[in-house]
């Protein structure tokens, strides 16, 4: 047996039922939601027309969340559920990065991440979800979808799903929905809704077919933190192999490394919204996700920066050094394919070239400090910050939030920095703050729901 939702849109009132039911049921805290019902408007008074779907988990057959997930907090029941253990969760939201339907939140009570888990709780004991009980309606149904029956009505009666070009093979099915309510890019977000006011400093308009009139606020969970660490893990990257490179002041460069290895990790610790679980990574680790494989990295980049605060040189250090300086740099980018609902990221092939030249202009950057410095890696890094800016996007998300990154003045500011880094190597350190910035901002300003 595997559970899938079908959701009615045609005999839906939009009445929120589901969303109250769900919400005293698993006691969610106000401003949070599991499920939500999202109202849009065609046309221009007085001939406008408003169509409503409810949104809610997917439960993947392909859960991004699953793979991204650093301690194996969420997982996949046998009776196809996507379910989530608190008792697991670091709270690091990489979860909410993955998924491309904005169905998971972090819970400000808990601080860890919770969603839809299909009342299995009521289903073991052979109760309805709370969804479909409370609906008036009739509109939300449960079924079994290995049941061949189920899959031939769906498909007879047009049943579509949320994004199927993400690949990730929801299991929850909408039938006489509005096309405009599944896709946000069909949607004008920069109108202000008829219920609340949502605050929108970067616009990211859709293809305004439709306005978006009820839709509940997403608060943006990667910032300054997360566009830090990436300033302090390329610096780190950047005088390991500068040390491997021959730069010289290698005990100098070794602690830098160090230094600025120490501050990533503490960055990162301190982006979890439960930093005092920070430990399960190595403890309970799933080994697929580059949260966790970025840590063994971090890990041995620190390791590798020891022998040469203390003198320890050669040939047997210089290669490895060199190595896990570049995988320190590079991994991130890995990190960010796998957050696949963030299209500017997960499409972003260039990213691991940007990376890799960001931290060998980091290594110029210390060699000039030590008059060894390079303006052929300045050069490189710059060279990268202007492919990006011409760098096509293969979908409509990733085009959008690319749109909005190199039209932002930071964006500006951080290329313009990069140029003049190569005949002054130490503006490149803005170069990194701006571009890093704006691309963590860009990249979750395009709505998922």
């Amino acid at each position: 047996m595997r559970w899938g939702f079908v959701l009615d849109q045609g005999a839906c009132i939009g009445c929120h039922a589901c969303t109250v039911g769900c919400k005293a049921e698993n006691d969610v805290p106000l401003g949070a939601f599991r499920t939500w019902v999202k109202w849009i408007e065609h046309g221009q008074y007085p001939e406008t027309q408003r169509s409503a779907a409810v949104l809610r988990c997917n439960h993947c057959e392909d859960a991004p969340c699953i793979e991204i997930c650093p301690t194996i907090a969420l997982y996949k029941r046998s009776d196809g559920i996507v379910d989530l253990d608190a008792d697991r969760c670091v709270g690091c939201a990489s979860c909410m990065q993955a998924c491309p339907y904005d169905a998971i939140y972090i819970d400000p009570n808990e601080g860890t991440a919770a969603k839809c888990h299909f009342c299995a709780h009521r289903l073991e004991v052979d109760l309805a979800p709370a969804c479909v009980s409370v609906c008036p309606e009739q509109a939300i149904k449960v079924v079994d979808l290995d049941d061949p029956a189920i899959r031939t009505e769906l498909g007879a009666r047009g049943a579509v799903v949320r994004k199927p070009e993400r690949g990730t093979k929801p299991q929850t099915f909408y039938l006489g929905a509005d096309p405009a309510t599944l896709d946000p890019m069909a949607v004008d977000q920069t109108r202000t809704l008829s219920h609340s006011e949502v605050p929108d400093p970067m616009p990211a308009p859709g293809t305004a077919h439709a306005r978006a009139v009820y839709d509940i606020p997403r608060k943006k969970q990667w910032g300054s933190h997360i566009a830090a660490y990436l300033v302090t893990k390329a610096l780190a990257a950047g005088a390991l192999i500068a040390a491997a490179l021959g730069a010289g002041h290698t005990m100098a460069l070794g602690a830098i490394s160090l230094a600025f290895t120490v501050v990533t990790v503490l960055l990162l610790i301190g982006d979890l919204h439960q930093p005092s679980r920070f430990y399960f990574l190595l403890t309970m680790p799933n080994k697929k996700s580059w949260l966790v494989r970025g840590g063994w990295i971090l890990t041995a980049h620190a390791f590798l920066s020891l022998p040469w605060i203390v003198g320890f040189t050669g040939v047997w250090l210089t290669v490895p050094s060199f190595m896990v300086g570049m995988a320190t740099a590079v991994y991130t980018a890995f990190l960010f394919w796998q957050a696949r609902g963030r299209e500017l990221w997960a499409e972003d092939k260039i990213l691991p070239y940007v990376l890799g030249t960001q931290a060998m202009a980091a290594a110029a950057l210390f060699g000039w400090c030590f008059g060894q410095g390079s303006a052929l890696f300045m050069a490189l890094y710059a060279a990268a910050v202007i492919a990006t800016y011409f760098w096509p996007m293969p979908t409509p998300g990733a085009r959008q939030g690319h749109k909005l990154m190199v039209g932002h003045p930071a964006f500006g500011i951080g290329l313009t920095l990069a140029i003049l880094a190569i005949a002054f190597p130490p503006l490149v350190v803005g170069a990194f703050i701006a571009l890093d910035w704006i691309y963590i901002k860009a990249g979750q300003e395009v709505s998922l729901s």
